[in-house]
């Protein structure tokens, strides 16, 4: 990570809670990046810790099982640069040459040409495994929600939450497929079962705030996550005799149910669910990153 940085940047590593925080503070004195450390879990309570502590303007975030391109930074301060109106910017995320064979991998987004990113763009706009923000858009916004994302109340969809916000507020995203990175395929059936649930309670706890704030699109993720990537896609699978995709469809829809039902009646405060006593309680176990 530290030689795809240029002179003057400055890497954060955050210890999410982790049973072993000698060892995360020991790792980021070796490549020399500031170490913070949050007594409770939280992808989104980390990310948010991570970029408060940020003292430039744009901030990047790569998640612990990524790994990037000698020229990332280069290509993401250069578009931020270039295009000087854009809060945003999601990267390439490849599956690695030695795991081409994967059957289902996890967090891509391969497309090889550039493109705007706004509240009119369909399909996958790009991960938190690999994207960048201007600081000013993140505080405009309250940063990620930490009621999402892997470590929080609902578990997945902190980015999309993410980019509904900052598209709600106006403001508009770029994909650069120059800022490049590999997302290390680690996962077998039966956790990506387990992921396409997470995902879909994010989805679900992300769609009971859009039916409140931005009823069309709600209706497209609606469309997207019960019928084309749900209910569809189980019965193209089903058709074609792949039982275990007809699983993942199954799991992702029966995950949008459920984090809905348990999202629609949560309250809702500047973009952000509002947290319970209980959800801030600090918790003892580690946890992966989906």
């Amino acid at each position: 990570m530290r030689e795809a940085l240029r002179p003057g940047d400055e890497l954060i590593v955050v210890d999410s809670a982790s049973r072993q925080p000698a060892r995360g503070e020991q790792v980021a004195g070796e490549i020399d990046a500031i170490f913070i450390r949050c007594e409770r879990p939280g992808v989104c309570r980390a990310r948010n810790a991570g970029w408060r502590q940020a003292r430039h303007g744009f901030v990047a975030f790569v998640d612990d099982d990524v790994w990037v391109h000698d020229g990332w930074a280069n290509a993401i301060a250069g578009a931020f640069v270039k295009h000087p109106d854009v809060a945003f910017l999601t990267g390439r995320i490849d599956v690695p040459p030695a795991q081409a064979d994967t059957e289902r991998p996890v967090a891509l987004k391969d497309d090889t040409e550039p493109a705007v990113l706004d509240a009119h763009t369909g399909g996958v706009l790009g991960h938190s495994a690999n994207m960048a923000a201007r600081r000013d858009a993140l505080e405009k916004v309250g940063g990620f929600d930490e009621s999402l994302g892997a470590g929080g109340r609902f578990r997945a969809a902190p980015e999309l939450d993410l980019f509904d916000r900052l598209f709600a507020a106006g403001l508009t995203g770029r994909y650069e497929p120059d800022a490049r990175a590999w997302h290390d395929q680690w996962r077998g059936r039966r956790e990506l079962v387990k992921l396409d649930y997470a995902y879909g309670v994010g989805t679900g706890a992300r769609l009971a705030k859009l039916v409140r704030s931005d009823k069309r699109r709600a209706r497209a993720v609606a469309v997207d996550a019960l019928w084309r990537r749900g209910a569809r896609q189980f019965s193209i699978d089903l058709l074609r005799g792949y039982e275990t995709g007809a699983i993942f469809a199954l799991s992702g829809t029966a995950g949008t149910a459920v984090g809905f039902a348990r999202a629609i009646f949560v309250p809702v405060r500047d973009g952000h669910f509002v947290t319970h006593r209980h959800d801030e309680a600090p918790k003892r176990h580690a946890w992966k990153q989906p």
